[in-house]
This record gives C-alpha cells, sequence and structure tokens, in this order.
C-alpha cells in the first residue's frame, strides 16, 4: 500500500492495561526529509554523521560525548556509517551517548540492512529512552526475511515487555533501503511514546500514551541498537545520523555541552560493502524482545488479539490426585509401582501397567520419552498439583572440543529421516503448489535440533557451512558439529522423534507440556490422535520439527492449548469428524519455512465434517492461520482471532457450509479471507482489515465430479451431493472490511469463467467498507460476469457497485481514513446507525454482542 500525498489515516493502537491509548499516521511524504516527531523546539545535544573511521567500537562524534557499547566488538566506523554485527542469534548490541541522560528526548536515526534476513523473525532495529536499571521506553523495526516490517512500542521492565502499540509497515523493507527511525518520549503525569518509521517515502506514525501505574518518569540513558531473533542466522545492520534532542528546560540537565543541530535533516546513506567484525559476546544487555526458550514456556506475544489464549504454563495445572491414581516420577528407582511412594519412573512404565479407566499423575521434570497409549486403554495422563512437566524430546549433549573455529562431540548416532512430503522415502513434488521445500530453506525437513541456553540453532547441510549460529550432523562419523561456543553453557539436541502416541479411545492429557521432538514429515505429528473421543486440555507443544498435534479420529477436543514454533504446522487433521478447537493458540509455526503450500501454518484440516474452531487465535504462522480444504463439511470458526498469519488469514478451500462469525481478522500477508470453491457460507460481524485482498471468493476450474482432482472424502459417495465445490449460497453481513494493499477490498471472480455473481446467490449487505483513498485499492468491489464477460465488473464506488448490482444497500463506504483502530475496534465516529441488518438464524446462534452490531465484539 502506498497512499497519496493527500491520504492520512488517524487510527488509535493498543490498549495495555486499560490505561496507555495510542495513535497511528501512515502518509506518503511530499519532501526527502523525514516529519520530525513531536516536540516544542528540542535542543540537539548529540549529533553523530559517522564521518571517521574506527576499527573497533564507535569513537565519538565530533564535539560530543562518547558512546558506552554493549559489546565494542561488535560496531566499527568507516565510509560515513556505523555498523553493527549480530553473530549469535537471540542477542543484541546497543550503545548510548556517554553521560547523556533526559526525561523528555527525541531521537532519530537512519538505519540500512545491507541484506534481508535469510530465515527465522529477522533482525529488530531499535531505539530506546528513559533507560535505567528498572527499565525503558523501546520502540523497534521488525524486518523479516520477506522485508515485511512491523513498527512497535514498548515499555520494558526487567523480563516484562508491554506492547504498547503495534503496527505492520505499508512499505516493505528491501535491502539497503534506508529505514529512518524517529521516537520521542514525553511527560510524566501520563507519557507520550511517539515513533515515526520511514521507508522510501512513506512514513508510518505510531503514538502511544502511557498512564498505567508502571509508567516510567525518572531521567534515563538513551540507545541505539538491534537484536537478532534466536531463530535467524548472523546479520549486520548499518546506522547513520544519529541525533538526539531534549527539551528547552531540560538540556541543561543532560552533562553535555549541547551540540548545535545540523544544517539539514539527516540523509540515509546507501551501504559500503561489508566488512568483517569480531563476534560479538554471548549475551550483551539488553535483548529485547527476547525470543521464548525452549527451557520453559514463554509469554507468548498476542499483540492485536483480543485476549491472551492457549494453555497456561505448565506447572499453573490446580487438578487434583485421585485416589488409587498411578504415580510416575522422573527421578525415582525403576521398578516402581506406581504408588505414591514407590512412584514408575516412566510414563510409558506407568501407561504399561495402568488398566482402562486409571489416573496416571506425573510429578515435575522432564521425560525424554516416546509414550503410546494402546488401543483399549482409556486412560488419564496429567501433572501433579503445581508440577511442571515436560515430554522432552532433546537431551544434554556434554563433551565438546575444539575444532577450529567450530567444536564437535564423537559418538552423536541420532538420526532422522528427512523425507520432505507425507509419503517416507518419496522425493518432494515437482509441480506447483505440491513442492514442500522452500530453496531458500534446504534443510526445513531434517528434524535435527539443537538449542544452546534455549536458543535454537539453525542447521546446516555441511561442515563447511558451520558458522556461530548454526550447526550440522555428520552422520557418516557419528559427529556432531556446532559454531558457538559450549563453554558454560547448556547444549541440548533432539534425539527422540514422537512424543504422544493416543491410540486409547476416551483418553484425556492434561497440564503437560510437550517440546524438542525431531518428528519428521510423514509422522504426521509429535502428538498423533489416532482414536476417537480424545481430550487435550492445558497442554503446551512447542518447538518441534514438523507438525504439533496431528488428529485423525472423531470427536477430539483441543481445549487451552497452545502449538508454537514448531517447523512445519501447528495442527493438522484428516478425518476428524466432529473436531473441537476451543480456546486455542497457534503462534509462529511453520518455523522452519517450508512452502506455504501444500501444508503450512496454524491449523489445517482436511476431509472432516463437523469441525468448531472457537475463542481461538492464530497468530504469525508462516502460512495461513486457518485453512481447511478437500472436503470438509460443517464449519464454524466463531470468536476466534486471526492476526499477523504470513498467508491468508483464513483460507477455507473446498469445503461447504461455513459460518464465520465474531471473528477478527488482520494484519495478513495473503488474503485476509479466502473462499475458494465454497458454498452455503455465511460471514457475518467479523472484523476483516488488511491483507492483499480483504475479502476473496473465488472459483477455479476443480469439480467435483472429476475423480482425478485431489480432495475427495473417500467415505462419501462419489460424486458428493453434500459437495459441490461451487461458490453459492454465500451471505455478507454487518462486517468491517477495509486496509486491501491489493487490487480489491470484496471481490467476487469466476477464473473457470462460468458462473456470474448474481447466478451464485451471493449476498451482501449491512457493511462498513474502508478505502485508504480513491485508488487504495484501484477497485472496492470485484463482481464475476460468468461466461457473458470474461472481464468482471469492477467498481470504484460503493454508489456504482449498489446500482449495478443491487447489493449493500444498508452498507457504507468510508475513504481517505481508517474506521477501525489498528486492533480493530471500530472509531467513535464511524457512522453505524441503520448499517446492521438482520442476521440469518445459523449465524445469529454465534452471535452476542448487540443486534445493532457492526464488526467484530470487541472487549
Amino acid at each position: 500500500m502506498r497512499p497519496t500525498a493527500s491520504a492520512v489515516i488517524l487510527v488509535s493502537a493498543l490498549l495495555v492495561g486499560g490505561a496507555p491509548s495510542a495513535a497511528l499516521a501512515v502518509e506518503r511524504d511530499t519532501v526527502s526529509t523525514p516529519t520530525v516527531v513531536a516536540g516544542a523546539a528540542p535542543t540537539v545535544v548529540f549529533a553523530d554523521d559517522m564521518q571517521r573511521t574506527v576499527t573497533t567500537g564507535l569513537g565519538g562524534a565530533s564535539g560530543a560525548a562518547t558512546y558506552r557499547m554493549s559489546d565494542p566488538r561488535a560496531f566499527s566506523v568507516s565510509g560515513g556509517v556505523a555498523r553493527a554485527l549480530m553473530r549469535v542469534p537471540g542477542t543484541s548490541v546497543a550503545a548510548s551517548p556517554s553521560g547523556l541522560t533526559a526525561v523528555d528526548t527525541t531521537q532519530s536515526v537512519a538505519f540500512t540492512v545491507p541484506s534481508l534476513p535469510s530465515f527465522g523473525r529477522g533482525v529488530y532495529l531499535n531505539l530506546q529512552a528513559r533507560k535505567t536499571s528498572s527499565g525503558f521506553y523501546h520502540v523497534q523495526v521488525v524486518v523479516d526475511p520477506k522485508g515485511a516490517a512491523v513498527l512497535e512500542a514498548l515499555r520494558v521492565t526487567g523480563s516484562r515487555q508491554v506492547v504498547l502499540a503495534r503496527t505492520t509497515l505499508p512499505t516493505r523493507v528491501r535491502a539497503n533501503t534506508p529505514i529512518v527511525l524517529q521516537l520521542s518520549v514525553r511527560g510524566t503525569t501520563s507519557v507520550a511514546v511517539d515513533a515515526v518509521a520511514t521507508v522510501g517515502g512513506v512514513s508510518t506514525r505510531l503514538a502511544a500514551t502511557d498512564a498505567s501505574s508502571a509508567r516510567l518518569v525518572v531521567a534515563g540513558a538513551v540507545s541505539v541498537g538491534g537484536y537478532l531473533s534466536s531463530s535467524s542466522s548472523a546479520q549486520d545492520f548499518v546506522f547513520d545520523d544519529y541525533r538526539v534532542a531534549v527539551a528547552p528546560a531540560a538540556a541543561g540537565s543532560t552533562g553535555n555541552t549541547p551540540h548545535p543541530p545540523p544544517s539539514q535533516a539527516p540523509t540515509p546513506r546507501p551501504s559500503p560493502t561489508p566488512t568483517s567484525s569480531p563476534t560479538p559476546s554471548s549475551a550483551p544487555s539488553p535483548s529485547v524482545p527476547s525470543d521464548p526458550s525452549s527451557s520453559s514456556t514463554p509469554p507468548w506475544d498476542e499483540s492485536g488479539t483480543r485476549r491472551q489464549h492457549g494453555a497456561a504454563s505448565p506447572g499453573a495445572s490446580t487438578a487434583p490426585i485421585p485416589v488409587g491414581a498411578v504415580m510416575v516420577d522422573g527421578s525415582a528407582r525403576a521398578g516402581g509401582t506406581g504408588s505414591a511412594s514407590a512412584p514408575f519412573s516412566t510414563i510409558q512404565g506407568a501407561v504399561d501397567s495402568a488398566t482402562t479407566g486409571a489416573v496416571i499423575v506425573v510429578r515435575g521434570g522432564s521425560y525424554n520419552e516416546n509414550v503410546t497409549v494402546p488401543a483399549g486403554k482409556r486412560l488419564t495422563i496429567q501433572s501433579a498439583p503445581g508440577a511442571e512437566v515436560w515430554l522432552d524430546g532433546a537431551r544434554s549433549v556434554a563433551g565438546w572440543r575444539s575444532a577450529g573455529t567450530a567444536w564437535f562431540v564423537d559418538g552423536w548416532t541420532a538420526e532422522f529421516d528427512s523425507s520432505p512430503t507425507f509419503t517416507r522415502g518419496a522425493p518432494d513434488g515437482t509441480t506447483s503448489g505440491w513442492q514442500w521445500i522452500n530453496p531458500g530453506h534446504p534443510m526445513a525437513a531434517h528434524p535435527d535440533q539443537l538449542w544452546i541456553d534455549g536458543t535454537a540453532l539453525a542447521q546446516v547441510g555441511s561442515r563447511d557451512q558451520v558458522h556461530p549460529g548454526t550447526f550440522f550432523v555428520d552422520a557418516a562419523a557419528d559427529r556432531l558439529y556446532i559454531g558457538s561456543s559450549p563453554d558454560g553453557h547448556q547444549v541440548r539436541s533432539s534425539s527422540v522423534t514422537k512424543a504422544l502416541s493416543i491410540r486409547g479411545a476416551g483418553t484425556v492429557v492434561r497440564g503437560i507440556g510437550i517440546r524438542g521432538y525431531a518428528t519428521s514429515v510423514w509422522m504426521m505429528g509429535t502428538v498423533t490422535i489416532e482414536a476417537p473421543d480424545v481430550t487435550l486440555e492445558g497442554v503446551t507443544v512447542v518447538d518441534n520439527a514438523t507438525t504439533g498435534v496431528f488428529v485423525g479420529a472423531a470427536r477430539t477436543t483441543l481445549r487451552a492449548v497452545t502449538v508454537a514454533r514448531n517447523g512445519l504446522l501447528g495442527v493438522g487433521a484428516h478425518l476428524a469428524d466432529d473436531l473441537r478447537l476451543e480456546n486455542v493458540l497457534a503462534v509462529e509455526n511453520n518455523a522452519e519455512h517450508f512452502n506455504q503450500a501444500p501444508v503450512s501454518g496454524g491449523v489445517k484440516i482436511a476431509k472432516s465434517r463437523g469441525v468448531r474452531i472457537v475463542d481461538s487465535a492464530f497468530v504469525r504462522n508462516d502460512g495461513s492461520g486457518i485453512w481447511t480444504d478437500q472436503s470438509v463439511f460443517d464449519l464454524t470458526v466463531a470468536g476466534s482471532d486471526l492476526v499477523g498469519n504470513l498467508g491468508h488469514g483464513a483460507f477455507i478451500e473446498l469445503t461447504q457450509k461455513v459460518d464465520i462469525v465474531d471473528d477478527l481478522i488482520i494484519g495478513n500477508g495473503g488474503n485476509a479471507l479466502k473462499i475458494n470453491n465454497t458454498g452455503d457460507v455465511q460471514i457475518w460481524n467479523n472484523t476483516i482489515v488488511g491483507g492483499n485482498r480483504t475479502i476473496n471468493i473465488v472459483q477455479d476450474s476443480r469439480s467435483q465430479a472429476d475423480a482425478s482432482v485431489p480432495g475427495h472424502d473417500p467415505r462419501r459417495p462419489f460424486p458428493d451431493p453434500d459437495m459441490p465445490w461451487t461458490i453459492r449460497d454465500i451471505s455478507l453481513g454487518n462486517n468491517v472490511v477495509g486496509g486491501s494493499s491489493g487490487a480489491c477490498t470484496l471481490c467476487v471472480e469466476d477464473y473457470s469463467h462460468r458462473f456470474a455473481a448474481s447466478e451464485l446467490n451471493i449476498r451482501s449487505d449491512g457493511n462498513i467498507f474502508q478505502r485508504t483513498g480513491a485508488l487504495q485499492p484501484a477497485w472496492l468491489v470485484v463482481w464475476s460476469r460468468g461466461a457473458a464477460n470474461m472481464n468482471p465488473f469492477v467498481f470504484t464506488t460503493l454508489e456504482e457497485y449498489r446500482t449495478t448490482t443491487g447489493q449493500d444497500v444498508h452498507s457504507i463506504s468510508i475513504e481517505g481514513r481508517p474506521v477501525t483502530t489498528v486492533t480493530g475496534s471500530l472509531l467513535g465516529d464511524v457512522p453505524r446507525v441503520g448499517v446492521a441488518q438482520p442476521r440469518p438464524p445459523r449465524a445469529a446462534a454465534w452471535w452476542t454482542g448487540a443486534a445493532d452490531g457492526v464488526g467484530a465484539r470487541m472487549p
């Protein structure tokens, strides 16, 4: 999205703890210099144009103080710019002007990333203010491998990070493209945290007001720096024209002689040829944000969702120990009987001994096991009250020896199958949409995993590729190599393929964590549910090599379950009738960056009937948040949040009878909502903002009557009368729809040129449409004309569309401004009287908001 000069968007951002509020603006600059963040005639007290050469460190700006650095070896200056090199994933670098402390400050700097991150969550470029031992305010631009960028404002106190505001930049970052970041922090009764990020002449503004009791009010240092995600490889960044200004009343309190402001605003310079720099220390401080480690359950970042979702941390369970429970304690001697005084030492030992109906209670600890609940046994497996229990697929590795710039250990015999598809031993596909491996991530299907102090290293395919932050498995020599020093650190590597195979109908698993398993793609999941009537409750499944949980049986319930950072997919399901996902959190799955098709993301469900996904969240998955495919029938997605996924928010494909009600679908990289060859759909009371097409309803040439087309349910008659694979009988009402970065906001197209939208009974009314401007997107609505004309109708105005089609009689369209906050709340000045329409019975059954409500229910 690239707004015109006159297009200005003002919205309010995330409310934190009921106190802070925020606002955002995105605009096209009409001059070459960025707009200065607020502040009444501040005095520039520090200005550094990097006109010097320093091999190690930053030296000092002419006429100004030197820097305090987290690690001088990480910095250098040459060619008019400073360079910072982060060799070790999960570490940060920072530089503060020495002796400069103030309450109210304004900072600006020009960052450049010489090359985009090759994989992982990417690089975080930041400015900090009011920096003391108690905490600091922190603004960062997060750049991922595709150049997508997020601007965030945070308050950091100790290990707690509170997101004050967050938005996605409308312009993608390219290598060597300057990113001008500005931060202003002012006030004490309430603290105004204002930021501007400018990329390619497009400025994105973020403004938060922190009036909470935890606000930071004392003078502190300022700094410029960066953080490297623990899932990314070594990365450098460049910065220049770093300036700090303070309010006039505070200028004398900085301890520095005020430096005259430059004659013009900072002009970002091109990045010079990269130069080598020494390795930074392993844990420079601070490191914001700290990536969640596999050593415990992290406080997952759910910025943009309506509430917290998923499992509580392992150890939070309060389920009582019933009389007669079979006890397990990993520290017990072998040969136990399962009593409280003589517990089993393994979970599998308890399962083998228990009779159907037994409750197995597991005491705290890590269990490096592959557990199978056999057919015919209905068991409950739960953690003891307050006990942190992990089924852990990794074990500690010791005995490292130095080998030049790497370290190795002999006798490593754990070997895993790297077949890249669901068929063991089969090669990757060759046709479009059926290639699993992204050439940029050739090791994705290799299940080996390794962590140093909970930070994941990236696997490489040969010894000569080993460098800091990577590891290599030499299977022929039974040798394991790492490129980061193990000295004084805990090294763990995956040694077991699967955690839990549930073949006993009616089994319940409650309150445990599952992590670190080297599951091959064809094994389907680290946890596989292979019998009906199984429940997972309060379970965390994190950092496994491919799919976290696979459901292959009827009447499964996942309740308060977190699936996070799994290598391919959070939850997969096939032939899983009456599946229930309730309060599930799927976050940052496809961590190995497989291609988004044929399988990836938060959850993918195929050939299943009667599926309910309610009160759940699908956040920042590399792929679609929710994907249903291959003859799913009777699907409900209600009360759920689909936020920041790199693919589609929801991709509903080859599905029939669908209710999408009260969902928040915001900031996704593909279509916000894609309906593909799917009919009998009710899309009511959703807030759907962003995506390259906001609502995209499309028909292709696939026919249910063609047996050669993949996707038929083998349990059903052929052809299946319940599954026409046609976009027919679709109703949309009471939705908020806007923010499209593609060609249209509401798009109805038939690529087979068989059907006109008017013939398909597609109905829409009671909606609030939004466009950034008259030409962004180019069309408000695209409306298929079928066989009559290969080119669909394209409507630039609501009135034109309404007059031609008779649709959206009560809807309104707003241009040139937003209609929601960045988290989806409808702005108070948006007209809504008379907009909402009566809901059809199926949609009404899932709606608990006001009768005249438009958009999703917001807290």
